[in-house]
């Protein structure tokens, strides 16, 4: 019950700091499923919740406040970026973020997702969380740009599936990984 409580605190948290984190939520049910354990939700989302109607007690109400984004947000330049762009920009922008070693490791998870085998469980349902909250933001349209920082935290999940890669690949690909970000933090200008 506690570490219920301690998590569901963290996610309204998460909630009240960005418009895309909700989409945390995603994870927190897959770590659920992957513990066979859904007694933690009903303390865990009532956790969040008052998080969230606390700050509705001093008056911001999250609800409103996200409607109220939404349309300013697209009557100002995201009513001007054409949405079947982003849909593929952001994906592109979230390949610089991540590293080129993400498509391979998702390959390699999608791969492997058919047979299930039961030591690929938990890298297979982390790495299916983080790219089922990368599509749920993408379909949003709700970050048309800026998807290398509004996306970070959904990153790491996603590069979980590096795991499954074969072991030659691991570490070649970690090598991969660093210099290339020494390359764009370098050589991009990327305000990161």
């Amino acid at each position: 019950l506690p570490w219920s409580l301690l998590a569901g605190l963290l996610l309204g948290y998460c909630v009240m700091l960005s418009y895309g984190l909700p989409l945390l939520g995603i994870l927190a049910l897959t770590v659920l499923w992957l513990g066979r354990s859904w007694r933690p939700l009903v303390p865990a989302a009532l956790a969040a919740s008052a998080v969230v109607l606390a700050f509705a007690a001093y008056g911001f109400f999250w609800w409103e406040a996200l409607g109220v984004l939404k349309g300013r947000y697209f009557e100002g330049v995201a009513g001007r970026r054409p949405p079947a762009y982003w849909m593929w920009g952001n994906l592109a922008a979230l390949t610089f973020a991540a590293g080129p070693m993400l498509w391979p490791g998702l390959a390699a998870a999608a791969s492997r997702w058919r047979h299930w085998l039961a030591e690929a469980r938990v890298p297979l349902a982390l790495a299916g969380a983080g790219a089922a909250m990368v599509l749920a933001a993408d379909l949003s349209q709700m970050s048309r740009a800026e998807v290398e920082r509004i996306w970070l935290p959904f990153v790491p999940w996603m590069l979980v599936a590096c795991a499954l890669l074969p072991e030659r690949w691991r570490e070649r690909g970690l090598w991969v990984q660093v210099g290339f970000a020494v390359v764009v933090q370098h050589l991009l200008f990327t305000g990161w």
